[in-house]
């Protein structure tokens, strides 16, 4: 075959390393897909931590991970200041203290949840204890996260910069 003065000679792939459309986009959809299913098992590490919570944080909590919880009502000092904070008209929440293994997205609800109910005031992660210490805080900031660090220095961060990878980092899933 002769085009613009050039003779072209077709040649034919040897048929074991043909590619077809159709086998490329299978193996790409696999991969994606694959690597879809990777992310979430990789989110779910577990980390121990204790939290003080409300009913409606608690709730946050998928059923089947609260199964290997400690799971009781708080009737500390600090659990009743916080009550003392509940807004008038309500009925008396019941604040509960968690104790266990729970995955970071687990937690990440549970604190936005936590955030959202600002008349407990801010939320303080303290992980100088073990396992880390999770509660609200009603002499703290709303929609505001206090870390206090194992060194003992302290951080403030707004709500809206509080993500996954936050937590992960300031709860340190490394050790666990």
């Amino acid at each position: 075959m002769e085009f613009w003065g050039f003779a072209v000679t077709a040649t034919r792939v040897p048929s074991a390393l043909q590619i077809t459309r159709r086998a490329a986009l299978s193996a790409i959809w696999g991969t994606c897909v694959a690597a879809s299913r990777l992310h979430p098992v990789m989110a779910q590490a577990p980390a121990k931590v204790r939290i003080q919570l409300d009913q409606q944080a608690l709730n946050a909590i998928p059923g089947d991970e609260r199964v290997g919880l400690d799971v009781r009502e708080d009737t500390s000092p600090a659990a009743q200041a916080l009550k003392a904070h509940s807004p008038p008209g309500k009925a008396v929440p019941i604040i509960y203290l968690i104790a266990g293994n729970l995955s970071l997205p687990s937690i990440w609800s549970a604190v936005q949840e936590m955030l959202r109910r600002r008349e407990y005031g801010g939320v303080v992660i303290d992980t100088r204890a073990s396992p880390a210490n999770i509660r609200n805080d009603p002499a703290a900031q709303a929609d505001t996260v206090g870390v206090i660090r194992t060194d003992g220095s302290t951080e403030r961060v707004r709500a809206t910069r509080v993500t996954e990878d936050f937590l992960k980092g300031v709860l340190d899933y490394r050790k666990q």
